[in-house]
């Protein structure tokens, strides 16, 4: 019976990601409203205790504080699977935070599970928080948003730890245009981006990096395109000279883009 449940939620967790979530553990471009849609609840809440069971899962109690999407209850129990591999939400250490969760509901068994790729702590889901609160209206809008985060590269222990969230940065200059458009933004106090009711159409999206900052590595293994990759660095792996940190978007009607811009601290 439990390895039916387990098979079941595995296939359920394969398909919620899209493609661009799979390809990369650390990083997504996809947007808020994409995965708003692809939730059963969205919550935030405070983690109260974790629990690991006999069948390797963990039980996570949270007293929810706010109700976007879903049942508003006052408290939720997920049953996460802890399985090896990326994907996986480990909740040992989050005891007493308050977080952005995405929850995905289980037909069969009723059970929640919190998405992964998405959600944490809310001081760092300031972007996703702005276009939530601003629902049910959100759904109606257009917009192009994102956060710069600052990580560390840790190189003497990369294989272990190969970066390390810092901070989201102020005051990075981002250029959003199209053939027909343009606009410059500059990041908030939480490092935030963001431009609502953009005409539909192709935009590319340039974040102006100072001096000293460049674009981390792993980003570029992830949630942008092989082409994009390839054209930001040179046969042996170093960034070429004057490169664009940029992403190109397609926006429809009602609908949201944006990225996360991965930097590193430039060494001497």
């Amino acid at each position: 019976m439990y390895r039916t449940y387990l098979l079941t939620l595995l296939l359920f967790l394969l398909f919620t990601f899209n493609a661009e979530s799979s390809s990369a553990c650390t990083y997504s471009s996809s947007p808020v409203d994409y995965y708003y849609a692809s939730s059963d609840v969205i919550v935030v809440g405070k983690i109260e205790t974790v629990k690991l069971s006999k069948q390797d899962h963990q039980t996570v109690t949270v007293n929810i504080e706010k109700t976007f999407k879903g049942y508003e209850l006052k408290q939720m129990v997920l049953n996460q699977p802890q399985l090896e591999g990326c994907g996986v939400w480990d909740f040992s250490d989050d005891v007493g935070k308050t977080m952005l969760l995405y929850v995905g509901l289980h037909r069969k068994t009723k059970r929640y599970v919190a998405l992964s790729y998405r959600g944490g702590p809310v001081e760092r889901m300031s972007e996703e928080l702005y276009w939530l609160n601003g629902l049910p209206m959100s759904l109606k809008r257009t917009r192009i948003a994102g956060t710069i985060e600052l990580y560390t590269e840790s190189v003497a222990n990369y294989v272990k730890y190969p970066f390390e969230f810092i901070k989201n940065i102020a005051g990075i200059k981002v250029k959003v245009f199209s053939d027909k458009n343009s606009y410059e933004l500059v990041t908030d106090k939480n490092g935030v981006y963001e431009i609502w009711d953009i005409p539909v159409g192709k935009y590319k999206v340039e974040a102006v990096l100072p001096p000293d900052l460049i674009p981390h590595l792993e980003m570029e293994k992830g949630p942008i395109d092989g082409s994009h990759r390839r054209s930001l660095y040179d046969s042996l792996g170093f960034l070429k000279e004057n490169t664009k940190y940029s992403v190109l978007f397609d926006i429809q009607p009602n609908r949201c883009a944006g990225i996360d811009f991965i930097v590193n601290q430039k060494t001497k």
